[in-house]
């Protein structure tokens, strides 16, 4: 799949932006805060109407923006997609919300269509990688965990349902342990038990279907992972799912038999929510579950979380991005867009020519940022059309690049 035109309004830095892209992608150049992120950004929110960066929506909104026409500060992007077997366009447009301070109103419309999120996501396909993605090995679990459910939910809609249903019940349960604590309640009374059945039932539904859907997709992620991270640096590399449950019985040869999984995390789920519920009751929150759970990054038998370098955790990093390439080309049949942000500048010579080697053979759509030619002198990536990024316009770069 490719994006065919690029239209932004309003979005971050850019009043306007109109912007045709070759199939093949493009090499933008543009000084450090020029846009070039807010670009790429654009254009993950297209695929999982989400920004991967972190704050609020207000944030994307540009400042002023609506003052001249009388209206509340507004931004849109819009894109027109080639896919394998046909050809969409989609829009996302945000708006503040007049009557309540810092409040954002989105709507998604797909070929003119107004539709919910969850039927928009996933439509484009995107996977980037930026400097900051050294967080998920570094960072905090909640960053691994949204990394997870933004990959997953481009590849499965069911997925995204189960994962804002269970959100709706989590916070339901909890409002619900918290009255259960505040009234003193004995957890392992009958009153406890009745009054939390329903939404534990609700909460299993749910929850199981996030983690079966986890159990599966890092079980291949870090399968692909670990034979990329071998070409890159010629170590190994375990990408471990690690549940707030214990599942029993579950080892990686069972993983692609759903039934059995599914059985696997419920019995795990159901054990975990009788064990615990007199501390949740005690601490008035749900202590189990999905939104506990974590990812473990191991090289070479020690947890690069902990005990890696810089180096070697940019490099898992790189290596779990093109598996993740790797994982939606299976999915979908055709390659994801490729976003690679300025991070050619944050490896070595020798990673950064294995990276855009492994990028051109995908044969996506690739749209690289970076604030030197000189980035990709001698680069496969070399042959996309270049572009100068230049206050707001995009024009094409007269400062060769040598192949």
């Amino acid at each position: 799949m490719h994006l065919r035109f690029l239209e932004l309004e309003q979005f971050r830095s850019y009043p306007r932006l109109d912007i045709p892209l070759p199939p093949s992608g493009m090499r933008l150049r543009g000084a450090n805060a020029s846009g070039k992120s807010s670009l790429l950004e654009a254009i993950v929110m297209l695929a999982t109407t989400r920004s991967p960066r972190s704050g609020s929506e207000r944030e994307t909104i540009r400042q002023g923006s609506g003052e001249d026409l009388g209206v509340p500060p507004f931004a849109r992007i819009r894109a027109v997609v080639e896919r394998r077997h046909d050809s969409i366009e989609i829009e996302i447009g945000l708006e503040v919300d007049p009557g309540r301070a810092g409040l954002v109103r989105k709507s998604i419309r797909l070929n003119g269509r107004k539709v919910r999120s969850i039927d928009a996501v996933g439509q484009v396909k995107a996977v980037l990688f930026s400097p900051e993605d050294v967080g998920l090995v570094s960072g905090s679990p909640s960053s691994r965990r949204r990394y997870l459910d933004l990959t997953i939910s481009q590849l499965d809609p069911s997925y995204l349902r189960a994962l804002s249903r269970y959100g709706r019940v989590l916070e339901q349960r909890n409002s619900l342990l918290k009255t259960l604590q505040r009234e003193r309640i004995d957890p392992k009374g009958a009153l406890a038990s009745g009054q939390l059945a329903f939404w534990d039932e609700e909460l299993l539904l749910h929850g199981c279907a996030i983690v079966a859907g986890r159990v599966r997709a890092v079980g291949r992620l870090g399968l692909l992972a670990g034979e990329q991270y071998r070409r890159l640096s010629g170590g190994s590399l375990d990408v471990g799912y690690v549940p707030s449950l214990d599942l029993l019985g579950l080892d990686d040869s069972r993983r692609d038999e759903p039934g059995l999984v599914q059985t696997i995390v419920r019995r795990g789920f159901e054990r975990a929510l009788d064990e615990r519920r007199p501390e949740e009751v005690r601490r008035g929150v749900t202590i189990v579950g999905p939104h506990r759970d974590d990812v473990a990054f191991v090289g070479n038998g020690r947890d690069l979380g902990v005990y890696g370098s810089r180096g070697q955790q940019r490099l898992a990093v790189v290596a779990l991005k093109l598996a993740e390439t790797e994982l939606m080309t299976e999915s979908a049949g055709e390659a994801p867009v490729l976003l690679l942000d300025d991070v050619l500048s944050e490896l070595d010579l020798g990673h950064r020519r294995q990276l855009e080697d492994a990028a051109t053979r995908i044969d996506a759509q690739a749209i690289v940022t970076g604030t030197d030619a000189s980035e990709w002198t001698g680069s496969a990536l070399a042959r996309l059309p270049g572009y100068l990024l230049e206050d707001g316009s995009i024009v094409a770069d007269s400062k060769p690049s040598e192949g």
